[in-house]
């Protein structure tokens, strides 16, 4: 039986739609014991549902809490969640409370992967041809080693055969142009150890406007760029989305055009959309750890908690272990 700590009670949207989730994922998963952590008050109607265990948690860790206010928190959902990993009573811990929060109480209380000396976040980011592509870090840390890049190489590498069943991941390092000198002197470092690591496909550099086109598989990057990346690319999306609507509703031919492309245009809005991709990964500790999108609903919600679940079931954390060398 695999069991999974479910952080109820810190997103935006509150324990309603984690309850929700949590309700029509029992209803295809049989092999699977759920802790949701919360107000037990609000958790009510998942008393009766087998296999599901409340844990009473009256404490919410808010959006701005800093890591003195994690450690204070002990009885909130999200760090009882992350308490229940450490104990070792669960497999693995979904939430869609702050990314800082939550990156903090697992730094705080869940031991990293030995040998690891940085984790990082991963994000699948939505891509022209439908793939999608793994990138990391995406701001877990401000700096990078080249030595933490390569690590973060082979989890991604790991991660995209295993979850996303790419037989030969090709890996890539974002950079400001495609030659092996090109960047700085961690840049041209981690080039030369990813070119000699032999447990990667690596296939050289990316430049930022080639990310979306999905023709690699894996993108690293320090947390840095890879923030500044990923929300470029987001607030693009939804600026160029906002645009067309805009662009269609001026005037009374557009509107008629809209009719007819409405088809078309809902399928492009839902190869985007961020609630098919199940949340983002906090890589590199000894437990799954998925965080979901904070404005999720139960619909994000559910594909977070199967992510998780995917990852525990197929014993993806030894995997990496294997391919870092870490017994």
């Amino acid at each position: 039986m695999y069991k999974l700590s479910i952080d109820a009670m810190s997103g935006d949207l509150g324990s309603s739609i984690v309850v929700k989730a949590c309700e029509s994922f029992m209803k295809t998963h049989n092999d699977v014991e759920l802790y949701v952590t919360g107000k037990e008050e609000e958790l009510q109607s998942l008393k009766n549902i087998s296999n599901i265990h409340i844990v009473h948690a009256p404490d919410i860790v808010g959006m701005n809490d800093g890591i003195m206010t994690v450690r204070r928190k002990k009885d909130s959902s999200m760090v009882k969640a992350v308490t229940l990993a450490k104990e070792g009573q669960v497999d693995g811990v979904v939430s869609c409370g702050s990314t800082a929060a939550f990156y903090t109480s697992a730094m705080l209380f869940l031991p990293r992967i030995t040998g690891v000396e940085k984790s990082c976040l991963m994000a699948v980011i939505p891509t022209y041809n439908a793939k999608g592509v793994c990138m990391l870090d995406v701001g877990a840390n401000a700096e990078n080693t080249a030595e933490q890049l390569r690590d973060f190489a082979v989890m991604g590498n790991v991660y995209a055969q295993n979850i996303r069943g790419v037989s030969q991941p090709k890996v890539a390092l974002l950079n400001i142009g495609a030659e092996d000198k090109k960047g700085n002197e961690l840049h041209q470092e981690t080039y030369q150890l990813l070119k000699n690591e032999d447990k990667i496909n690596f296939i050289g550099n990316i430049e930022g406007r080639e990310i979306l086109l999905g023709e690699v598989d894996v993108v690293v990057t320090d947390g840095f760029s890879g923030n500044i990346a990923l929300k470029t690319i987001e607030g693009t999306a939804s600026l160029v989305m906002t645009m067309v609507k805009e662009s269609l509703m001026s005037s009374l031919l557009g509107k008629i055009g809209a009719m007819f492309a409405k088809k078309s245009l809902s399928q492009l809005k839902k190869q985007f959309d961020y609630k098919s991709v199940g949340g983002a990964l906090m890589m590199g500790f000894e437990k799954p750890v998925v965080k979901a999108h904070g404005a999720s609903d139960e619909i994000a919600f559910e594909n977070a908690m199967n992510l998780a679940y995917q990852m525990v079931k197929l014993d993806v954390v030894s995997q990496m272990k294997e391919g870092l060398n870490i017994k």
